[in-house]
């Protein structure tokens, strides 16, 4: 009698549990069913083809202008301003003058120094007179002689002692900050002005680790300003090297010639310099292919599958310089490729994937 209830017992049991399974077998069924019927998960991106190109290296270093003539103007003696004849900032011709000091003692004493020479002129061609007639020794006639060119070394030493307290511009150049008044006294090497010539070139100084690659005299640089609005480049030309390395940064110093039209840039200026050091076989892609995770850098090739529809490949790569919008691949893809541009960051792995736009290889050639 217990078996039969217990037996009873468990086909109820039973019956209950196949029961419930067969529910939600069905339950599961319609979810698949129901989960059928939604599309796929895709993407829609643009699309290029990956660019073999021929890709110049460079290192950059900082890089500091130098006017090709610029100078301290200084004075030889002391005295008194007479005269001033430049402004602050202003340019100055070359012979312009620019400070004038006190000379009227000088020339007093040039105007003694005449009037002895002219007296001793006198007394050289009496005694060579007598001399003749026999009335004086040759040794009068010889001091008289002397005292002649004593007297006219005296009137060129004053001369010139007068000509160096005006001060000129020695070449064509825009002057410094600073200021003088008439009746100021200044000292002797006094710093007057700083000088900078104004000129069409400039030089560029720069150095080079010696463990990179080194410019050659006559090779080309490129040179970049940071300037209000945008990056501009310029090409400078390599025109000299300093024969040794620098024993404490152990550098190697050049200088470059910079065309400067209008006197665009200034003296002690910094600027970037990119100095060649290799040419390479790379490849080229978008900016906007690239995609990165804590994996490195990825680039998504887009590949048929069975169905003739596109799914998306990760392929790693490792990356070069930026050129433009484009992006040097220096090793992951050999060319030729068809990858997601714009959009790629969407896209994971055999992902399906809708193309938007293609771009031709004369349109991403033209982007370089």
């Amino acid at each position: 009698m217990n078996i039969k209830r217990w037996l009873s017992a468990i086909f109820i049991v039973l019956t209950v549990i196949a029961g419930l399974g067969f529910i939600k077998f069905q339950q599961v069924q319609a979810a698949i069913a129901f989960g059928e019927s939604f599309p796929e998960p895709s993407a829609t991106v643009k699309s290029t083809y990956v660019q073999e190109v021929q890709h110049t290296q460079y290192v950059k270093v900082v890089g500091q202008l130098q006017a090709r003539q610029t100078i301290t103007v200084r004075n030889e003696y002391s005295g008194l301003i007479t005269y001033v004849g430049f402004k602050p900032g202003e340019i100055v011709q070359a012979e312009q003058v620019l400070l004038k000091l006190d000379t009227s003692i000088d020339e007093a004493n040039l105007r003694a120094a005449k009037a002895r020479v002219k007296l001793a002129k006198s007394t050289y061609e009496r005694v060579v007179k007598l001399l003749a007639q026999k009335r004086i020794s040759p040794d009068e006639v010889d001091k008289a002689e002397a005292d002649v060119a004593v007297g006219e070394a005296d009137v060129q030493n004053l001369q010139a002692l007068i000509a160096k307290k005006t001060i000129l511009a020695p070449f064509t150049g825009q002057t410094g900050l600073d200021q003088y008044q008439s009746g100021q006294f200044i000292d002797v090497n006094t710093a007057i002005t700083s000088l900078v010539g104004v000129d069409d070139a400039i030089w560029i100084d720069f150095q080079i680790p010696q463990t990179l690659a080194q410019p050659s005299i006559g090779s080309n640089v490129n040179v970049t300003f940071i300037e209000a609005t945008k990056s501009t480049v310029r090409f400078a030309t390599v025109i000299a090297k300093t024969p040794s390395l620098d024993a404490t940064s152990r550098q190697q110093s050049y200088r470059a010639l910079l065309p400067n039209p209008n006197n665009r840039y200034g003296h002690n200026q910094m600027a970037t310099v990119e100095v060649p050091t290799a040419h390479i076989n790379a490849v080229s892609v978008p900016n906007n292919a690239i995609t990165r995770s804590h994996f490195g850098e990825f680039v998504y090739v887009l590949e048929k599958d069975d169905e003739q529809n596109w799914r998306a490949k990760p392929v790693k790569v490792t990356l070069g310089d930026k050129v433009k919008d484009n992006q040097i691949v220096l090793s992951g893809l050999s060319g030729g490729e068809f990858i997601a541009s714009e959009g790629a960051f969407k896209l994971k792995e055999n992902l399906l994937v809708y193309i938007d736009q293609t771009a031709s290889s004369e349109d991403q050639s033209g982007a370089q």
